[in-house]
């Protein structure tokens, strides 16, 4: 079916027939366009698409066949642009860069409703020239075509070029679209573009599915993807028009994941941080291969904290079984005292696992100095039993410290950090100029020995977090890493203060230095602990 324009609802595109290959340099549309004023620098909407597998397609063709074949392309690229009062910036044989500027008989700017107007109908022609090119018998075994836009409305320098009826367009606005489309052919979405500029074209077009791109800047934007176009009021255009252009939007997302999954079996795209469902807030932090963001999920509810892998030739696939692993496990805990999992996808070439965030900080925020005897034997308390939680789901922390036990505004603590962050992190580095690099505080001393470790080391960690609490410094201090661990080997237990001393005998208990002698589990730990609050 042949879609018709908004200005011309009952006029079909015109058909392309066989003609010379044109100089690409050049708009064929110079002498078609209406006279209109030049765009200026300010304010515009730009959109830039381009059609995947391209070249390949080109490979299997010659003589008049190729010559229509880019022919036809071109006049896919650029009608809807012509029939909706864009202005060619750029041409290539398989992309084109537009700009939709405000035109003189505008009462108000409407130039984005054009571009993404434009971009549908651009999809929908080039779905249709997809299924034409792949009935072709040598066609057989090709990636299909597939068109991946991206617009974005913003400021940039749009100056025209002599005599072509093409502009120079140039600035950040420019520069986004196109990251658009880079974005749009990761996602396998037909059309993304900013949110800003969704709203801008008003209530006519339509959006599905929508995230944050995370810029190199370490900015934020909003995108979305684009579905379809509602009919105007009273609009006399048949509904099947707009069933049409949704249903077009659809099967080149199909013919983009076909092409993908053919190229790179099981792989993803490069990476770009783009979350779907979610507003990236800030980012968090990063170390090795995992990022940390605060982000709102647009279905609404409390912030959540992502922790994002990238996934690109840098990482391998153990990494990536690691982070699903990890979720699994601790996907099946449901303790107060263990920060909550919510979700585990992938969206845009990234892994990323969405857990509760806590606004309140970490533990290390309240032991500035020492805690108060009751204080202190509730915070451990809690943090035995989430250990016990993730103990019997067959999970070893190995990283237990103060700054990944959280704290809610309720006053509980939850244990949190665990999984691919920690084992990416139990690097120790001695630089050997008195600086020391994840100075191992507290590590146990099966871990500084390299051995073999069970549930019994977390327990030593906790010990070396609960003298802390009660006295406000750690049990151990060096000047470099290899004395200090050489001291969890080998250095007795310090003594508590007198005020503190009826904790002393479990405080033996939790950092012996031979686990066969500390508690055998949290829930022993537990016991011990009940018995001495009483």
């Amino acid at each position: 079916m042949a879609i018709r324009s908004p200005e011309e609802a009952d006029a079909q595109f015109p058909s392309t027939e066989a003609a010379p290959l044109e100089d690409f340099g050049v708009s064929t549309l110079q002498g078609e366009m209406p006279a209109r004023d030049e765009p200026r620098a300010g304010l515009a909407t730009f959109m830039y698409a381009r059609l995947r597998n391209f070249a390949s397609t080109c490979e299997t063709m010659s003589g008049s066949e190729l010559t229509t074949f880019v022919n036809e392309v071109r006049r896919v690229l650029s009608d809807a642009v012509s029939k909706l009062g864009g202005v060619i910036a750029q041409r290539r044989p398989d992309s084109i860069l537009c700009v939709f500027p405000d035109k003189p008989e505008d009462t108000v700017p409407v130039h984005a409703k054009r571009a993404l107007h434009a971009s549908i109908l651009i999809v929908h022609e080039s779905e249709q020239l997809a299924s034409r090119v792949a009935a072709r018998p040598h066609s057989a075994g090709l990636p299909p075509l597939s068109i991946a836009i991206g617009v974005h409305l913003g400021v940039g320098e749009v100056v025209p070029r002599a005599k072509t009826g093409m502009v120079h367009a140039t600035g950040e606005a420019v520069e986004i679209a196109r990251l658009l489309q880079v974005v749009a052919t990761d996602m396998h979405w037909s059309v993304v573009t900013s949110l800003s500029t969704r709203v801008a074209a008003g209530s006519r077009v339509d959006a599905g599915r929508g995230g944050t791109l995370g810029l190199p800047d370490d900015t934020f934007l909003e995108v979305v993807e684009i579905t379809g176009l509602f009919p105007r009021q009273k609009s006399l255009t048949p509904a099947s028009h707009y069933d049409a252009l949704r249903q077009s939007l659809v099967r080149n997302q199909q013919l983009a994941r076909a092409a993908a999954a053919a190229a790179n079996p099981g792989k993803h795209g490069p990476g770009h941080v783009l979350i779907e469902n979610y507003r990236l807030l800030r980012k968090l932090g990063e170390g090795g291969i995992a990022t940390v963001y605060l982000a709102q999920p647009m279905a609404g509810g409390p912030p959540q904290v992502l922790k994002v892998l990238r996934l690109d030739d840098s990482n391998g696939d153990m990494d990536l079984h690691r982070f699903i692993q990890e979720f699994a496990l601790l996907a099946q805990i449901d303790h107060p005292n263990v920060a909550h999992i919510f979700r585990q996808d992938f969206s845009g070439g990234n892994a990323y696992i969405a857990m509760e965030y806590f606004p309140q900080g970490d533990l290390r925020s309240r032991m500035r100095q020492a805690l108060d005897p009751g204080i202190a034997l509730y915070f451990l308390t809690q943090i035995a039993a989430g250990l016990e939680a993730i103990h019997r789901s067959g999970i070893v922390h190995r990283d237990l410290k103060p700054d990944n036990i959280m704290m809610r505004e309720d006053g509980t603590l939850a244990i949190a950090d665990f999984g691919i962050a920690k084992q990416m992190s139990m690097l120790i580095t001695d630089t050997g100029a008195g600086d020391i690099v994840g100075t191992p505080y507290y590590l146990s001393p099966e871990q500084a020995q390299g051995k073999t470790v069970d549930v019994r080391c977390d327990l030593y960690s906790l010990g070396v977090v609960a003298y802390e609490m009660f006295t406000g410094v750690k049990p151990y201090l060096a000047a470099t890493a290899r004395e200090l661990l050489l001291m969890h080997v080998n250095a007795p237990v310090p003594v508590l203060p007198a005020a503190h001393r009826k904790y002393q005998p479990v405080l033996e208990k939790m950092l012996a230095k031979n686990p066969a002698q500390r508690f055998e589990s949290a829930t022993e730990l537990l016991d011990a602990l009940g018995r001495v609050g009483q």
